[in-house]
């Protein structure tokens, strides 16, 4: 029996890419992984902004003295705000991506 040759990779990449549209289910897995890789990356700039309180704050959450009298973060002001605007900027791109 003979039979027929496997097109190379390359071929049958090119004609899946233009071949019919994304299915259904397809692009809800895709839109998963974009908005769980976006959730990811919140997460651990948060893991980041906590751990510059980390010492400062007890387990209930309340603040240590010595934090009251000025919090200084490790990182530095610039960074730690930096974080800051990368975990909103992070939140914002979920909450537009997520909403209907």
């Amino acid at each position: 029996m003979s039979e027929k040759p496997q097109a190379p990779i390359e071929n049958r990449i090119s004609k899946a890419l233009a071949s019919a549209s994304v299915s259904e289910d397809r692009a809800l897995r895709n839109f998963r992984y974009v908005v769980a890789s976006v959730n990811d990356s919140a997460l651990a700039v948060w893991g980041d902004l906590w751990n510059e309180l980390r010492g400062n704050v007890t387990t209930n959450g309340m603040v240590t003295p010595e934090m009251e009298q000025g919090f200084k973060p490790a990182c530095g002001w610039p960074e730690l705000l930096e974080k800051l605007w990368l975990l909103k900027h992070y939140l914002d791109y979920i909450h537009r991506f997520c909403k209907p």
